[in-house]
C-alpha cells in the first residue's frame, strides 16, 4: 500500500504543472482546433485514451492475450523448486493463459462529454506441477480435487465466463492545436463471477475469478499532443475497490497506473506507438468464506500484486474501407522490463491486445 500511495503522489506531482493550462484552456475550447489523430492514439493497450466529437458513436471490439509461464519469481529474483516447498507448497503453477473479448461502446451527447461501456467475456487456462518429492512419481492429480499432484506431476484447469463492466464518462479539460486534455470517471460494475470451483468443490484460484464482485472506482487524467507526425501521450490512473469484500469473502487490491506513449504517423493510413506502463497493485485482501485449496501459491492471498514496468510496442492502420470514416484497427504487443511481485507467483511472459473499431 505504501508503494501504492507514492506513486500516487509522484503522478499528482507530475501533473500538477498542467492545471493552470488546463484551468484557462477549459474556457476556450469551444472554437479551438481538435488535437484528435487516431492514428496517434496508444495501440490497443488503453482504456478511455480518448474522446469523441459531440453527436459521434463509437463501436468496437478488442481482445487481449496474456501468456504466463517459466520458473516463479519472489520480488525481483527467481524462486527455486526446493525455497517453494519450504514455503508450504507442494504444487505450483507452471503455465498461465489469460484470453479477454470487450465490446466497446462509446457515445459523444456533446464536444465536452464522451460515455463509454465494456463489457467483457473472460477465459483462464493454468498448468500446476507437483513440485513434493515424498509425493512420489505417478501420483494421483492433486490440485483441483485431490490431496497433492505427485512429484512431477503436472494438471491443467480452466474457467470462464462474464468479468466486470467498465462504465466510464470522460469530461474534456482542455483543446486547442498541439495540446489535448480529459479527465474520466470509471466505474466497474461487478457483473462477473467470483464463486467459481473445482471439480471437489472447493473455490478456483483467486486469480482464476473472471470478475472482482465488488464496486470499483477508476478516475484517471489523460494528456495527449501532436506536432505534425508526431504524436505523445500520458496517463495516470488509481482502481479503488470500494468494499473490502466480495459475496465470496475476498477482494482484489486496489491498483495505480501511468503510463506515456509516443507515437509517429509512418503513412497516410498507418502510425506506430512505443508505450511505457507502470502498474502497482496490492495483494488479494479477506479470505474465501467456503473450502479452498492451499497447496500452490495461487491459493493464498499474499501472492498477487506488486509492481511491474513493461513496454509495449503498437501500430494502428485506418483500413481502405467504410469511406469517409473508414474503421481502424491497433494492435500492441508488450513484455515485462521490471516485475518486482508479491509473494510467489507466475512473471509474465508478454501480453497482446487488439482493437478493431468504427466511429459514425
Amino acid at each position: 500500500m505504501n508503494r501504492l500511495l507514492c506513486g500516487s503522489a509522484l503522478a499528482l506531482t507530475a501533473f500538477t504543472p498542467l492545471s493552470a493550462a488546463l484551468a484557462q484552456d477549459a474556457g476556450d475550447a469551444e472554437n479551438e482546433i481538435t488535437v484528435d489523430a487516431p492514428l496517434l492514439h496508444p495501440a490497443a493497450g488503453l482504456m478511455a485514451d480518448h474522446m469523441h466529437d459531440g453527436g459521434e458513436i463509437m463501436v468496437g471490439l478488442r481482445y487481449e492475450h496474456a501468456s504466463n509461464s517459466g520458473a516463479n519469481q519472489s520480488g525481483t529474483h527467481e524462486i527455486s523448486d526446493a525455497d517453494i516447498l519450504a514455503a508450504g507448497y507442494t504444487v505450483r503453477a507452471a503455465s498461465m493463459d489469460m484470453d479477454m473479448v470487450m465490446l466497446d461502446l462509446m457515445y459523444a451527447p456533446n464536444d465536452k462529454v464522451t460515455f463509454m461501456v465494456m463489457p467483457m467475456y473472460m477465459w483462464h487456462r493454468m498448468t500446476m506441477v507437483g513440485i513434493d518429492p515424498m509425493a512420489g512419481m505417478g501420483g494421483m492429480g492433486g490440485h483441483a480435487g485431490h490431496m497433492t499432484l505427485g512429484y512431477g506431476d503436472t494438471h491443467t484447469h480452466g474457467s470462464e465466463g462474464f468479468g466486470d463492466t467498465f462504465v466510464s464518462a470522460s469530461y474534456r479539460l482542455a483543446r486547442k492545436p498541439g495540446f489535448g486534455a480529459h479527465a474520466t470517471l470509471g466505474v466497474w460494475v461487478p457483473t462477473g463471477a467470483v464463486d467459481l470451483k473445482n471439480p471437489d468443490g472447493s473455490f478456483v484460484h483467486y486469480g482464476m475469478q473472471p470478475g472482482g464482485g465488488t464496486w470499483d472506482l477508476d478516475p484517471s487524467l489523460t494528456v495527449h499532443g501532436r506536432d505534425a507526425a508526431f504524436g505523445w501521450g500520458a496517463q495516470a490512473a488509481y482502481r479503488w475497490k470500494t468494499d473490502k469484500e466480495n459475496e465470496s469473502g475476498f477482494s482484489f487490491g486496489d491498483s495505480f497506473r501511468a503510463t506515456g506513449w509516443a507515437s509517429y504517423r509512418l503513412a497516410a493510413d498507418v502510425g506506430a506507438t512505443l508505450r511505457l506502463e507502470y502498474l502497482s497493485e496490492g495483494p488479494v485482501e479477506g479470505h474465501y468464506n467456503a473450502g479452498h485449496n492451499h497447496a500452490a501459491p495461487p491459493d493464498r492471498q499474499a501472492n498477487y500484486g506488486g509492481d511491474t514496468v513493461t513496454a509495449g510496442f503498437g501500430i494502428n492502420w485506418v483500413l481502405p474501407v467504410g469511406g469517409a470514416s473508414p474503421p481502424q484497427i491497433g494492435a500492441e504487443v508488450s513484455v515485462p522490463l521490471i516485475q518486482d511481485l508479491n509473494g510467489i507467483q507466475l512473471p509474465q511472459d508478454w501480453k497482446l491486445a487488439v482493437n478493431l473499431n468504427k466511429t459514425f
